[in-house]
């Protein structure tokens, strides 16, 4: 869309100059010739840029700068005039103008001042837009579902939101726990989004997504010349979500040296960018989850015991999807109806088979997993039922293929047809550890195979202990 700017001059000659500058240079322009005139046209057509006399017939450029502010506050609005002076620039710029010019105009000069004003605009316009799809992404309401568990999960997320140190105190951390894909993600941003930190950032980082040393550089940022890539000093996220939250995702995933700068961090309350020599304090609240056993991990020296105590001080659970019950089919309903929406076609509904089916998988990917098939459902099959069949994992026996006798023998039933080699891994791993009581070196003897190889595959199957009523 082509910048609309208003000019506003009661010099004719001047004013047809600018605007046709401007208008060479890409820009839509109107004119008028004094203030009353230019109010009326900012009512009618709410320009990006206005560019404003001071010295006007009528209503002066001051109160037309008061008037457009009233009007239009998006309008970037940048001031000319014959008489400058200290105290007129001085009232221009309280009152909110972008820039301030002196005649006899530079119009090369003008032109990239237009230039500056409306990026800037549009940079203001980005930035809000982000924070109300931020903010909407972020309401409790988005937390879809009815089960006993959810109930709980929202009650607990607008007690711990409205939790808030004293001026000066530091906010208690949260730990969100939860298998990939549950929505750990969104719960981060309900507790930021419904607490007194509300109106500053939210700034996220996936710990386990990004190298070590780029992590640390993340984190706490670098001064100019700290490395040979270093041209310029960067600020690191605890400066960036400083009077909001941070939230670190995955932090299970984290190496043990930077948890140790990660802990005194946070123990100190300050950072000290790579390369710098002073400290900057920050007033963040931590927000961390991660989908590992973090007390297993503490045992196999993996996660440092002090790290955790000092960011478990609140603990969320999430449920995993299987365990939710009727909540599968009120997620997939709500799915088939977004992305209806968002792709424009006709609304779906779920053929009862398929809530069946549904009921009984086990969705290894999670809330995550459920949203793709949904939308996937969506796009590839025009009629107005989703079936069985559409759902992509009808061929996967949702039952499990694995029976173990009473005398320890292994049997694996093939009477579905096809059945899928991972699946059944995962599902006699899983019995050995729900025999063995989790114990890993237990579960580990009786399927023959390393402690190793057994933290391999929990991990690459997501196989967590089952979490504790009342545990926090």
């Amino acid at each position: 869309m082509v910048p609309l700017i208003l000019v506003i001059e009661d010099e004719t000659v001047l004013a047809e100059a600018i605007s046709t500058y401007l208008e060479r240079h890409k820009y839509t322009t109107s004119v008028a010739h004094s203030g009353e005139e230019g109010v009326r046209i900012a009512e009618q057509i709410s320009p990006e840029v206005a560019v404003v006399d001071i010295k006007l017939p009528g209503i002066d450029g001051l109160d037309v700068l008061r008037r457009l502010r009233e009007l239009s506050p998006t309008t970037e609005v940048i001031m000319m005039t014959a008489h400058a002076s200290v105290a007129s620039a001085l009232e221009a710029m309280k009152l909110g103008a972008f820039d301030y010019l002196t005649k006899p105009v530079d119009l090369d000069e003008l032109r990239v001042i237009v230039d500056k004003a409306s990026a800037h605009l549009r940079m203001r316009r980005e930035l809000s837009y982000l924070k109300e799809r931020h903010q909407t992404v972020g309401h409790i309401s988005r937390i879809v579902g009815e089960s006993a568990s959810i109930c709980a999960l929202r009650s607990q997320i607008e007690r711990i939101a409205a939790l808030e140190a004293p001026e000066g105190g530091v906010a208690p951390t949260v730990l969100i726990r939860g298998e990939t894909g549950t929505g750990k993600d969104m719960i981060a941003r309900s507790i930021h989004y419904h607490g007194p930190r509300s109106a500053g950032p939210f700034v996220d980082i996936n710990c386990a997504a990004i190298p070590p040393a780029l992590l640390e550089a993340e984190l706490f940022g670098y001064e100019r010349g700290a490395y040979t890539d270093a041209k310029a000093a960067k600020p690191g996220l605890f400066e960036a979500a400083d009077g909001g939250t941070l939230f670190l995702d995955e932090i299970g995933h984290m190496e043990l040296g930077m948890q140790v700068k990660l802990l005194k961090a946070l123990e100190d309350r300050s950072v000290r960018r790579i390369g710098g020599l002073r400290a900057k304090t920050f007033n963040v609240r931590i927000v961390a989850a991660t989908n590992r056993d973090l007390g297993a991990a503490i045992a196999e020296g993996a996660f440092r015991p002090d790290l955790y105590y000092r960011i478990n001080t609140l603990t969320l659970h999430i449920p995993p999807l299987r365990e939710r019950g009727d909540d599968i089919t009120l997620l997939a309903r709500h799915f088939l109806e977004s992305f209806s929406q968002q792709y424009g076609l006709p609304a779906k509904e779920l053929a009862p088979e398929a809530e069946v089916a549904m009921r009984s998988y086990s969705w290894p990917g999670n809330v995550r997993e459920l949203a793709h098939v949904m939308e996937r459902a969506v796009l590839l099959h025009g009629g107005p039922v989703v079936t069985l069949e559409q759902l992509g994992f009808a061929e996967t026996k949702c039952q499990t293929p694995v029976v173990v006798e009473i005398d320890g023998t292994v049997r694996v039933d093939f009477s579905a047809g096809k059945i899928v080699l991972d699946e059944v891994e995962r599902q006699l791993i899983y019995e050995a550890l729900r025999v063995a009581g989790w114990n890993r070196t237990r579960a580990a003897e009786l399927l023959g195979i390393s402690k190793e190889t057994l933290r391999y595959r929990m991990e690459k199957y997501e196989l967590h202990p089952p979490v504790k009523t009342g545990e926090s």
